[in-house]
């Protein structure tokens, strides 16, 4: 399973009721701008829930080593998501890390992403903490998200084919 594969099975899963945007720079006042592996918003919320997608634990771990710690103001809410296997064989090591994360988990049976509509499992395992000191996004902020998830999504290929 591929941080693509999960981009687009939360994607899937979280778009009826959702802006989901994958791969964003976020800009952080006063610090280097960092990427988001998934960001996601209601229209009517003044916040993002922001994704990291691990499929290692050697990735999972570097990530708590980073300088700045997915910190732009308008993330209320993080999580990590990661293979279900991956999670089942690291747990206590997992939770030990987390502080206010939380955790969805995929299930890696019947994991076709190419095949059109698929049974594929998304678990909230843990819920994430709110972000107390998190800022609300403006009108603009939340226009500028829309318009780079428009470009990301429709110009993302797969297996050499544009996906419109």
């Amino acid at each position: 399973m591929t941080e693509s594969d999960i981009q687009n099975v939360l994607g899937r899963h979280l778009f009826l009721q959702n802006i989901c945007i994958p791969n964003v720079t976020m800009h952080v006042p006063g610090h280097r701008p960092y990427e988001a592996d998934l960001i996601y918003f209601n229209i009517k919320s003044e916040y993002i829930t922001e994704v990291e997608i691990k499929v290692t634990m050697v990735d999972f771990r570097n990530d708590f080593k980073k300088e700045y710690y997915h910190d732009h103001p308008s993330v209320k809410y993080l999580y990590y998501a990661m293979p279900e296997s991956m999670y089942s064989r690291n747990k206590e090591e997992i939770d030990s890390m987390l502080n206010l994360a939380g955790i969805i988990t995929i299930s890696e049976a019947n994991m076709d992403i190419k095949r059109g509509p698929f049974p594929v499992l998304v678990r909230y395992e843990k819920k994430a903490r709110v972000r107390k000191n998190a800022c609300p996004m403006s009108k603009n902020d939340k226009i500028d998200f829309m318009r780079i998830g428009c470009m990301k999504w429709v110009n993302r290929k797969q297996g050499g084919v544009t996906c419109i």
